[in-house]
């Protein structure tokens, strides 16, 4: 069971993160500069600079949001199912003592 809630909380979070925060930025974008968020990076009428902030802005935000969102679906499954219910490489890592 474990597994099988990492998989829907682990992977669907993340995704869903991303969308919302996505949403968030256009929407603060466009309420702070008074222009559409520039999705297309081809389009003469937005410029070089702008098209580069709105890339910075929106993939540090989604990143950040993923981030996050990972963190609390890991612990949250921790918690639940034990650590064996992550994948591997989520795993508290056990530090061995040497003598």
């Amino acid at each position: 069971m474990g597994k099988l809630a990492w998989q829907v909380i682990g992977v669907g979070a993340p995704i869903v993160a991303a969308f919302a925060a996505r949403k968030a930025l256009t929407f603060t974008w466009e309420k702070a500069t008074k222009r559409p968020a520039p999705n297309n990076p081809v389009d003469d009428e937005i410029s070089m600079s702008e098209a580069l902030a709105w890339t910075i802005v929106s993939g540090v935000g989604v990143a950040v949001a993923q981030l996050v969102v990972q963190r609390i679906a890991a612990s949250t499954v921790r918690n639940s199912f034990g650590d064996d219910a992550l994948p591997k490489k989520f795993r508290k890592q056990i530090e061995e003592g040497v003598d």
